[in-house]
């Protein structure tokens, strides 16, 4: 049987396992992806970016003039209840007068309301430019895995034909019945399945009750049903489904479904066309640990929950992207072996902390629709920016400082420039155009400095050289200035300090000051940080 050595294998071709290749590929380690299914899905299945999850996905090649493209004219979907969608008593549920704007917290859009569909396909094709080896219709077999490698056995579905892949470490992005998951023996924790859907997508022109292009999710309350209209003429119905009262597959009859359907709209004589209806299992799980040796847990194959909130694709592709820039790192002998095992002791208390609150936002939820929107409650279950801006990451991978108090998130319109935070957007200008210190974040690590700090300039580039790890260097108020004056500020440093940031765009360590060696600060902080 023939061999194939890989620096990573990626199992699964959705949103975790091709970010993951798309992002290895970007930083020059080439990986192979294996997807069981022999093409795409092009239904919608789940919907909308969080900011998070753009800025990190812009610093993919490709990935950001394709968002930008497929957005069009998309709007900030809204939320309503109502009988039906041609009810004209509907009710919008709209956030009050006088709340922050989240808008100020970043360049891209509080929510790119695009199809995951729509999302993989702009991921698959830039992974492929960048130089994945992506390759559908291949299933895993079987893996093991010592001190050096891991050995997989694929089968091309189509063929039968078995061949033999050793690769330097392997992720399960293979979804939330992850096979590699069990191979492995990992426990999951939570809830289980905890409630099924039939989603039901279809095809109708609804300019008869709302404008052409709307963005919205309707709630029909007491009727198990959900509508979510995503700007096109093809839409979606999601319906309680309960197979522990006998409900079967075979009830969800074409005639069944345009039936509801058109029951949903209000408008028994509306022209539909169904598309597809399919299961969509509710769950609430979270493994009990994300690595085993080689082998990483990432995306739905380390948890899963509700879709209520829309967060759990975004958790998927945070996932991938610090994995991914970790295993680059390792891989490329930039950073020790020991950085990888600070992808979970980052991500699993934070995914910890979403999960929960989407099972309790579908507790008070109508189909997709909460019962209430009120984003001034901090105690509400709804999707907010302090959980996915404002989280703070605790590791050897972050020079926590001495007097910090161990909290998982900040207040993001508020920021304080810890390490283990965001790196907070601030608006710079290079004279020629506006552009967010996230602009300057991606492949490397950056050190940002302060206007009077020309030295953490030079001994960034020391650094550099003498480490062998891509950084670089940009002083705040030299080439890209800071007209609002509120970069120190917000990075809690003075015009002399510095902060080093990571790929991930997070704070991993500041000088607030100027010090008597710079370039002793930074390689010691630079040595920890990657595990050399």
């Amino acid at each position: 049987m023939s061999v194939q050595r890989v620096p990573v294998l990626v199992v699964g071709g959705a949103y975790t396992g091709l970010t993951t290749a798309l992002s290895l590929a970007a930083r020059g380690v080439r990986p192979l992806l294996v997807e069981r299914r022999p093409s795409a899905s092009t239904l919608p299945k789940a919907w909308g970016l969080n900011t998070r999850s753009q800025e990190l996905l812009n610093t993919l090649p490709g990935v950001a003039r394709r968002i930008r493209s497929a957005l069009g004219e998309a709007q900030w979907p809204r939320m309503s209840h109502g009988t039906s969608l041609a009810d004209p008593g509907r009710r919008f549920l709209d956030p009050e007068d006088g709340q922050p704007d989240p808008q100020e917290l970043s360049s891209v859009p509080p929510l790119a309301w695009i199809s995951q569909a729509q999302v993989e396909e702009i991921l698959r094709v830039s992974a492929e430019e960048a130089g994945a080896d992506l390759r559908p219709g291949t299933e895993l077999i079987s893996l093991t895995q010592d001190d050096e490698k891991v050995t997989a056995t694929l089968r091309e579905v189509s063929s039968g034909r078995e061949y033999l892949v050793e690769a330097d470490y392997l992720v399960a992005a293979d979804g939330n019945t992850s096979r590699v998951r069990d191979m492995l023996g990992i426990v999951v924790e939570g809830g289980g399945n905890i409630g099924h859907m039939y989603v039901v997508t279809f095809e109708a022109d609804l300019t008869r009750y709302v404008k052409k292009g709307a963005v919205e999710v309707i709630g029909m309350p007491g009727s198990g049903s959900s509508f979510i209209l995503d700007g096109s003429d093809r839409h979606t119905l999601w319906v309680d489904y309960f197979p522990e009262r006998g409900e079967t597959p075979e009830d969800f009859t074409e005639a069944r479904c345009l039936e509801r359907i058109r029951r949903a709209i209000g408008d028994p004589e509306i022209d539909v066309r169904f598309v597809n209806a399919r299961f969509f299992p509710i769950n609430h799980k979270l493994a009990e640990r994300f690595r085993e040796g080689r082998v990483f847990l990432a995306g739905d194959s380390a948890h899963a929950c509700p879709p209520n909130g829309g967060q759990g694709g975004n958790l998927a592709i945070q996932d991938a992207y610090d994995l991914s820039w970790r295993l680059s790192l390792v891989l490329t002998g930039q950073a020790g072996p020991d950085l990888l095992d600070t992808y979970e002791l980052e991500r699993r208390p934070l995914v910890r902390i979403t999960v929960e609150r989407e099972v309790e936002l579908a507790k008070i939820s109508e189909g997709r629709v909460p019962a209430s929107y009120n984003p001034a409650d901090p105690n509400a279950p709804i999707p907010m920016p302090r959980e996915y801006l404002g989280f703070r990451y605790h590791s050897p991978a972050v020079r926590t400082e001495a007097d910090d108090d161990g909290s998982l998130q900040e207040d993001p319109w508020t920021p304080t420039g810890r390490p283990g935070g965001r790196a907070p957007h601030v608006v710079l200008t290079d004279g020629a155009r506006e552009l967010s210190t996230h602009d300057l974040f991606g492949r490397d690590f950056v050190v940002l400095a302060g206007r009077e700090a020309p030295e953490w300039i030079t001994a960034a580039e020391k650094v550099a050289r003498d480490l062998g790890v891509g950084l670089a260097a940009h002083r705040i108020g030299d080439r890209f200035v800071d007209s609002g004056n509120v970069w120190c500020d917000r990075y809690g440093v003075e015009p002399t300090g510095a902060a080093l940031i990571r790929p991930d765009a997070v704070v991993a360590w500041r000088g607030r000051r100027a010090v008597g060696d710079p370039e002793g600060e930074l390689t010691a902080a630079l040595t920890a940080i990657l595990a050399r």
